[in-house]
Formats: structure tokens, C-alpha cells, sequence
């Protein structure tokens, strides 16, 4: 089986990630508290995405289906995440998180609509922002095939291209198991977020990044 990890995006570090490590953290924990069987059955009920109470619209990023879900969830959540608070800053990060997790969740609930967990819904909202912020970036990724492994580096955007194009394909095959709907949902979301933000001029990258995506559909629009 070939497995693909991002282990870290170029960007500068503005501030530490603090409430991304709060995120990585709450997730984690409350994770292994339902896996272990130390949380009870009701509150567990209660962050299950299923419909469109409010708390299981946020709640269900702490909940993961197993410790190789949470995992691989928490590594990308990390890479990406990491890479987006330092450069908001703490405060708007948090914001956005939510903000990504809501748009997930509607998007679930308006194509899907089955029960879900887990916090890739969200996270891809923090990939999408991302594309919006850092498209032409490298990402450093290793990869493993049996006892064989290496890395290489790939520019963000085509990346992130490649991610969306296996969850559609998830979606027009029907496949079981995955919330593709609630992955779409978070990168669009993250995306639209992440050009809003930096046209209104809430969030400013620095004179020594890459040009945005903002920035090249301006350039486009210009030539």
C-alpha cells in the first residue's frame, strides 16, 4: 500500500500556533476519552453530526473513528493548520477553524446527510486556505510503499487539485465510509473564507511570500 504524509509547508513563522495546538490537543484528547470508553454514551450522541443542531455542527471535529483516523487527522491538521495560525494569527485562526467546520457540516447535511465524525472536513477548509494563501508554496511530503519510503516536495495547489479530484471521484463512485461531501464542503469553504480575508485585508501575507491566489486571479484579470 502506498501511503502519502505531509510533513511541512514552506512558509514563514510569524507567531507561535498556539490555538492550532489547542485544536490538535482538545481533539486528541476527547477522541481517546470516547475510544476508551471513558466518555459518556449521551455527550458522545450529542457531538455526532447527524442534522443541524449547532453543537454536533462543531462538535463532531472531536470525535474519530478510530486511533489511525485521529492520527492521520491530527498529522495534516498540524502541517496545515500550523502553517495558517502563525501567519493569521491566533485569535482569526480559531475563527476560521469554526468557520471551516460549519461549512463542512452544512455541505454534509445538504448532500450527504448521513451521521459523521472526525475533523477532515474542517481541516480541508484549512487546506483550502491554504490555496487561497500560499498556492504556489512547496509542501514536503514523505511517502511509503511496503519497506520502501522517500520524500519529494510538490507546490501546494497541485496538491490540493489532486486531494479535491479523489474526493469527487468519491463521490460519483458512492463510496462508503468517507464524508467527501464534508471534505468538499471544508476546502470551498476554506478557499472563499481565505479570499475574503485577504480582499477585505483582514489577514496580509509579507512582502517575501509567494503571490497569493488573490493575487494571481488579479494578475489574470489584468493581462
Amino acid at each position: 500500500m502506498l501511503i502519502f504524509i505531509p510533513y511541512e509547508i514552506e512558509t514563514l513563522q510569524q507567531v507561535r500556533p498556539w490555538a492550532n495546538w489547542l485544536i490538535v490537543a482538545t481533539c486528541s484528547m476527547v477522541s481517546l476519552a470516547a475510544l476508551s470508553g471513558q466518555m459518556d454514551p449521551n455527550v458522545i450522541e450529542m457531538l455526532v453530526l447527524d442534522g443541524w443542531n449547532p453543537i454536533s455542527m462543531l462538535g463532531h471535529v472531536l470525535l474519530h473513528g478510530g486511533l489511525g483516523h485521529l492520527i492521520g487527522n491530527m498529522i495534516f491538521l498540524w502541517v496545515f493548520g500550523n502553517a495558517i495560525c502563525t501567519n493569521t494569527s491566533n485569535p482569526i485562526y480559531f475563527g476560521i477553524f469554526c468557520l471551516c467546520a460549519l461549512s463542512a457540516a452544512i455541505v454534509h447535511n445538504l448532500f450527504d446527510g448521513g451521521s459523521a465524525i472526525g475533523a477532515s472536513g474542517a481541516i480541508n477548509g484549512i487546506v483550502g486556505m491554504v490555496l487561497a494563501m500560499y498556492p504556489l508554496n512547496r509542501v514536503y511530503v514523505l511517502w511509503v510503499f511496503a519497506i520502501r519510503g522517500g520524500s519529494f516536495e510538490i507546490r501546494a495547489w497541485v496538491l490540493i487539485v489532486v486531494w479535491l479530484i479523489f474526493d469527487v471521484w468519491g463521490v460519483v463512485s458512492n463510496g462508503a465510509g468517507i464524508a467527501y461531501w464534508a471534505h468538499i464542503g471544508g476546502l470551498i469553504g476554506g478557499v472563499a473564507i481565505g479570499l475574503t480575508f485577504l480582499k477585505m485585508g483582514w489577514i496580509q501575507l509579507t512582502e517575501y511570500d509567494n503571490e497569493s491566489l488573490l493575487d494571481l486571479v488579479n494578475r489574470g484579470e489584468e493581462s
